[in-house]
């Protein structure tokens, strides 16, 4: 059956996202966010032509244990893929990992 919607959903925590001090962690978030959801549709556009993608990233203010990215993917009859989403959260992490590990989004207070 064929796929008609793809729901991202993931959480940065902005406690978690450095190991020192010197960074605005809000202004880093908001960077990482939007990269993230670029990295997201980009892939997900090139894949999935004419599919409806939702990309929610939320920031909380806080620290802890970090939340995994969460895919749900739904066919014609708004039916679940739990194989296409599982295949689709591996694509995306390796994506987000390789597309975030130089850390540009974090931005340095001055």
């Amino acid at each position: 059956m064929a796929i008609t919607k793809i729901e991202i959903s993931d959480m940065i925590l902005t406690g978690n996202l450095f190991n020192e001090s010197g960074y605005d962690e809000g202004k880093s978030a908001e960077n990482l966010a939007e990269l993230k959801g670029n990295i997201i549709i980009d892939h997900l556009e090139s894949l999935y032509p004419g599919v409806e993608i939702c990309a929610d990233i939320a920031i909380q203010m806080d620290s802890g244990r970090p939340r995994p990215l969460e895919v749900l993917v739904y066919n014609e009859n708004n039916e679940k893929n739990q194989k296409e989403a599982d295949d689709i959260l591996n694509q995306l992490s390796q994506k987000i990992a390789e597309g975030t590990a130089t850390q540009s989004w974090a931005v340095k207070i001055a």
